[in-house]
């Protein structure tokens, strides 16, 4: 596999300062490696296979390069292996990386389908603390909606880049909508990507029968999106369910 990677790297048609990184990038991961258990080896040499492909073949439907490269020196960090060589190599490329493939603009919500859910399950290991405390996993959603009806849900999207997950509770009986679960993964926060995401949201709960107002309910404290979803229009109902904050937005 690892010649594999050397041959699609020689033969990529990309700019060479791009393909100096890459090379970087991939010398500096497999220097780390043989730290790690099997499963974990196989792990990055997969996404360092995604990786390349998303750099070198333009057709390609999605790209996740980014979460990939947050992802990769954070579980080594948390494997107890020291990443910063891995780190530098990815602060060179991510720019590179941007500027090649991008820009990454215009948010959709689009279905998530087999060669994308992993990918929207991963983006939850994005997160930190506090925040990675204020919404549940993805996999946890994705759990949950298999076995609610009114679950109604998406990937956010900006441009071809996966940077999300957003999931509405869809009650069109009882003309219920609520934001049940939404996240940005961390290395796309602060581009305007989750003020879009919700903007489509409110487009779609608009179509709904009878749609009057939108809720959420979030946690307080430190890390609390509370501040977030006011900028997009909520407002404190001063209620709480289940130890969080409720807010509505009106429709009307």
């Amino acid at each position: 596999m690892e010649n594999d990677l050397v041959e699609v790297l020689n033969s990529a048609e990309i700019p060479g300062e791009l393909k100096s990184a890459l090379t970087g990038y991939y010398q500096a991961l497999e220097e780390l490696k043989p730290a790690l258990p099997p499963p974990f080896q196989a792990r990055y040499t997969f996404w360092l296979e995604q990786l390349l492909k998303e750099a070198c073949d333009a057709n390609t439907e999605f790209h996740w390069w980014e979460t990939m490269l947050d992802l990769i020196p954070l579980q080594f960090e948390q494997l107890g292996v020291s990443s910063r060589t891995l780190q530098e190599a990815g602060s060179q490329l991510r720019p590179l990386m941007g500027r090649h493939l991008g820009p990454y603009e215009g948010v959709s919500l689009r279905e998530i389908g087999e060669d994308t859910v992993v990918r929207v399950c991963f983006l939850s290991d994005t997160l930190v603390e506090p925040q990675k405390y204020m919404v549940a996993p993805n996999a946890i959603s994705l759990a949950q909606a298999l076995v609610n009806q009114k679950a109604w849900y998406r990937a956010i999207y900006a441009g071809k880049m996966l940077v999300g997950f957003i999931m509405l509770h869809d009650n069109e009986q009882e003309a219920e909508y609520f934001l049940w679960r939404f996240m940005i993964s961390r290395p796309c926060q602060g581009r305007g990507y989750g003020a879009q995401a919700i903007q489509r949201l409110v487009e779609y709960v608009r179509t709904r029968p009878n749609a009057m107002e939108l809720g959420v309910s979030c946690g307080v404290g430190e890390g609390s999106p509370q501040g977030f979803y006011e900028k997009q229009g909520f407002v404190s109902t001063g209620e709480f369910d289940d130890g969080e904050l409720v807010l509505k937005m009106s429709l009307v």
